[in-house]
C-alpha cells in the first residue's frame, strides 16, 4: 500500500510541477510580448513625433522664404517656387500630424501639435518683419510645447 501512496504522490507531484511550469510560462511569454508591444509603440512614437517636428520646422522655414519673397516681388518665379514649396510644407506637416494623432492616444497632444502646426500656418499673414519674427517664434514655442509634451510617451 506504501508504494501505491508513493506513486500517487509522485504523479501528483509531477502533474504538479507541470501545470506550475505550464502558467508560470504562459505569464513570462504574456509579459514578454507586452513589452514587445510597448516597445514598438514606442518606437513608432519617437519616430512620429520626430517626422512631424521636421516636417513642421521645414514648414516653418518655408513659411519664411514665402513672406520674404513676397514682400521682394510677388510676380517673381521665385515668389511662386517658394508659394508652392510652402503648401506642399503644409501637407507635408499635416500627413506627419495625422500619423501623431494615429499614435499618441492624448487629445491634448494631439492638440497642442494641432496648435503648433496652426501657429507655423499663420506666419504668413504677417504685417511686416517684427510681425513676422514674433509669429515665428511663437510658432516655434507651439513646437517646443508639443515635444515637451510628447517626451514622457517616448520614454
Amino acid at each position: 500500500m506504501d508504494a501505491a501512496v508513493t506513486s500517487l504522490v509522485a504523479v501528483f507531484a509531477a502533474l504538479a510541477g507541470s501545470t506550475l511550469t505550464f502558467l508560470f510560462q504562459r505569464h513570462i511569454a504574456r509579459q514578454t510580448e507586452r513589452f514587445t508591444r510597448e516597445q514598438q509603440l514606442r518606437h513608432e512614437r519617437i519616430g512620429a513625433y520626430s517626422d512631424f517636428a521636421a516636417a513642421l520646422t521645414d514648414f516653418r522655414r518655408s513659411q519664411n522664404d514665402r513672406w520674404h519673397w513676397e514682400r521682394a516681388d510677388p510676380d517673381s518665379p521665385e515668389f511662386v517656387s517658394a508659394r508652392t514649396e510652402s503648401y506642399q510644407r503644409r501637407a507635408d506637416s499635416t500627413a506627419a500630424l495625422c500619423r501623431v494623432r494615429l499614435l499618441c492616444g492624448d487629445s491634448v497632444l494631439a492638440e497642442l501639435a494641432q496648435d503648433a502646426l496652426d501657429a507655423t500656418a499663420r506666419m504668413q499673414g504677417a504685417r511686416d518683419e517684427q510681425d513676422r519674427s514674433g509669429r515665428g517664434e511663437a510658432a516655434r514655442l507651439a513646437l517646443d510645447r508639443f515635444l515637451n509634451s510628447a517626451s514622457p510617451h517616448t520614454h
